[in-house]
């Protein structure tokens, strides 16, 4: 039987949780981010529905979080939301390492505060408590249902000890069932907390209790709810109805139906997703207005199929031999990878390799100091830990990652798209948690030896700040490109004219643009159709029924303006529900040759070719609005692939299809092909020096950025090296080295940087 202690030390929290804030809130992005962070903010602002499984508490939480904080942005205030919630990460772990510590008293305090900031500033857990995500929210949860699985046993000591509320042990448990159901909602990280608590119980126990079994039977029906699996739900009911006759039995009922009814009340969130997709908000993925669709959106059915045993580069639909150990070794590799970067990621590879076994060490002896000093709360977060870090690795079975494998798998397409740390920050934040309570235990120990010593105390203890101190530079989102996913958006946006169409290819390119246009309303006007979202049916009905939003010239930059163009008189879409059924998801084959018109274009499209579903509505599009609206490929999607390579023209960071014969010895195109391309020099030049927002990038280069800011930065250099080489093929050398040192510090690379220097040589 542990001591129970009074209260909860709210002071530890206080400590942890505001001090992680304040690095948190001094690192914060002041706007969107890439990937998910723009979908999520322009779901927020609409009350719309994301990716699956639809995040339905984060939309909600995020949408009245705003209403309530009128400081700043919007993107700043939900960014914001993603601090407190980290935050409140530490603070909960915070109080959970107090009731594990012994014994307890103020050395505790200022080891729990101590181990709790190691965590809390490891990377992955700081870079998801400095944007718009829903990991933080989901640590959160983790981090409040493992101090609350302590507090049930210090409430349950105190009743043994007649102290005690007979209840209050229930209330805890009730709480975290409830908290398992609201985590549904949000991302299904938190419950993988389930089998820690159910250890911890057990271990506590020592025998299956009715309150364990309650708990685990609720968890695996939330589980298999979150999944969407209705063998795993039946099998979970068939569980649960044998726990409340068993229940019932001992006279506990009443504690079973309630565990179900919060577990029901958390998990309802997912109502929020049937109603509103059903008022068709601008954001609304797989559009669940349907207990079947709602049952897909949950499922992931957007999403191909991947086991466990499937060997993950191959391609879907492809006979798969299964997952080999080359491929477990590469996945291990990447999770240790990742292990490497969480104590010192500014550090070159060698010194972060040294500090990461150096904490990997801090660990293991924490880890062992835990299991002797109170092994139940060890078996607590042993279990989260293996559940959240090699459980995931073999469950998630992920490709290659994106930075390494590629002696083995050469193509990109083998390898995830990019890093995929965020999944396994839990183990992280665990590992933390160890390494911390060991400095602590060592910080102590020379403390305590005398003041000879207390300076090696002192040291060991400023030890736990090295995660805070190296991983700063890295973590901080106030960088040169703070503001570069909106950047890009902007200048996406406005690389065509009024009314435009603008071919994307997928998150980073299209998520930006759906905040600017939904939360910051620019450009509303353009139509964004994401090539990677067109092959399936529910967006291609969105794009047939979305209405034409007016061309504010007002508010559009210098270049769109004067204009005074015509509302389009024609969706961008006639096709029938029938028909976007027919084509999504499956490759259309071309029986024969076939001649198309594509407005004033009449294109053959051969025989015995297949088209993907993507390439058969944009073929639609193009017959619907060519020569009525501007439709233009953006530079991220690569140069139209539809047979109309001689209409395409280049203007600033998009692909322009021309309706009209082009005259490619026109004063516009600057004397003819450039590798191959057209580029219309005067509105390239126009976008680039007048219209386009470049950040500091500019001027502080980009080669130091992470991978999707780099190849953002690279797609917004590409036009400036065109206009370098157009002017130095015409001889104006000012003009080519004026693009060209853009071009440089957007796009760097050994060979621009040669070109430069020969330029510059050449021109003294």
């Amino acid at each position: 039987m542990t001591t129970p202690t009074a209260a909860p030390r709210w002071r530890v929290a206080g400590a942890a949780g505001i001090t992680a804030l304040l690095g948190y809130v001094l690192t914060l992005a002041p706007t969107v981010t890439f990937w998910d962070s723009g979908e999520l903010l322009a779901a927020a602002k609409g009350l719309g529905i994301p990716h699956p499984p639809g995040s339905p508490l984060f939309v909600l939480v995020a949408h009245v979080w705003v209403a309530l904080l009128p400081l700043g942005t919007f993107a700043w205030r939900v960014n914001l939301l993603a601090a407190v919630a980290g935050a409140l990460t530490v603070a909960f772990f915070a109080l959970a390492l107090y009731e594990t510590i012994r014994p307890q008293g103020p050395e505790a305090e200022f080891g729990a505060v101590l181990t709790a900031l190691v965590a809390g500033f490891t990377l992955t857990h700081w870079q998801n408590s400095n944007e718009t995500e829903v990991y933080a929210v989901a640590t959160a949860m983790i981090g409040a249902i493992i101090w609350l699985t302590l507090r049930w046993r210090v409430a349950r000591d105190a009743d043994a000890a007649g102290s005690g509320s007979r209840s209050l042990p229930a209330r805890y448990l009730l709480l975290i069932l409830y908290l398992f159901g609201l985590a549904v909602g949000d991302h299904l990280l938190t419950l993988l907390a389930g089998p820690a608590v159910i250890a911890f119980l057990y271990a506590e126990e020592r025998r299956i209790s009715i309150e364990l079994g309650v708990v685990a039977v609720v968890w695996a029906a939330l589980v298999a709810t979150g999944l969407g699996s209705g063998l795993l739900l039946a099998v979970a009911g068939l569980g649960l109805f044998a726990v409340c006759i068993l229940a019932a039995r001992a006279g506990r009922l009443e504690f079973a139906l309630l565990g179900v009814g919060v577990a029901i009340i958390g998990v309802s969130t997912y109502l929020f997703l049937l109603i509103r997709a059903g008022q068709h908000p601008v954001i609304n993925e797989m559009q669940p207005d349907s207990w079947a669709r709602l049952v897909e959106v949950i499922r992931r059915g957007q999403y191909p199929i991947r086991t466990p045993l499937d060997d993950p580069t191959m391609v879907h639909g492809v006979t798969n031999p299964g997952r080999s150990l080359g491929i477990i070794g590469l996945q291990l590799a990447n999770y240790a990878e990742y292990f490497s970067w969480q104590w010192g990621a500014a550090l070159p590879d060698v010194a972060r390799g040294i500090l990461a076994t150096a904490f990997a060490s801090l660990g293991f002896f924490g880890s062992r100091a835990q299991w002797r000093s109170d092994r139940s709360a060890w078996w607590l977060f042993f279990v989260l830990w293996l559940v959240t870090g090699l459980g995931l690795v073999a469950y998630l079975n992920f490709k290659p990652g994106f930075s390494q494998g590629y002696g083995r798998y050469p193509d990109p397409l083998d390898h995830e798209v990019r890093e995929r740390d965020y999944f396994y920050v839990v183990s992280f934040l665990v590992w933390g948690c160890w390494a911390g309570l060991q400095l602590t235990r060592l910080a102590v120990h020379w403390w305590s030896r005398g003041s000879r010593w207390r300076l090696l105390g002192g040291v060991v203890a400023a030890c736990a700040l090295l995660p805070l101190a190296l991983n700063w530079p890295v973590a901080d989102r106030r960088g040169p490109d703070q503001a570069l996913a909106r950047d890009v958006a902007w200048d996406l946006l406005n690389s065509v004219g009024p009314y435009g169409v603008l071919v994307t290819y997928g998150d980073n390119d299209t998520f930006p643009l759906w905040y600017l246009q939904e939360v910051e309303g620019v450009r509303q006007d353009v139509t964004v159709v994401c090539l990677a979202l067109a092959n399936t049916d529910w967006y291609v009905r969105e794009l047939r029924d979305a209405p034409i939003r007016p061309f504010d010239e007002a508010a559009a930059p210098a270049v769109w303006r004067g204009r005074h163009p015509t509302p389009p008189d024609r969706p961008l879409l006639t096709m029938t529900d029938a028909e976007i059924d027919g084509i999504a998801g499956r490759l259309i084959p071309v029986a024969q040759t076939d001649t198309l018109t594509l407005g004033p274009i009449r294109q053959v499209i051969p025989g015995g070719i297949t088209l993907a579903p993507n390439q058969f509505v944009l073929l639609r599009i193009l017959q619907q609005v060519l020569g009525r609206r501007p439709v233009a490929w953006s530079v991220t999607a690569g140069r139209e692939s539809l047979g109309l390579e001689d209409h395409v023209v280049l203007q600033g960071m998009a692909w322009r299809v021309e309706p009209d014969p082009i005259d490619s010895t026109a004063a516009r195109f600057g004397g003819g092909r450039m590798a191959g391309a057209l580029v219309d020099v005067p509105l390239t030049d126009s976008l680039l020096w007048g219209t386009y927002r470049y950040g500091a990038v500019v001027s502080s280069g980009a080669a130091d950025l992470e991978p999707a800011a780099r190849g953002m930065a690279a797609d917004l250099g590409l036009p400036f090296t065109y206009l370098a080489s157009i002017a130095q093929r015409q001889g104006d050398v000012a003009t080519a080295l004026r693009n060209l040192r853009v071009a440089v510090k957007l796009a760097p690379s050994e060979q621009l940087d040669g070109i430069l220097r020969s330029i510059e040589s050449g021109g003294r």
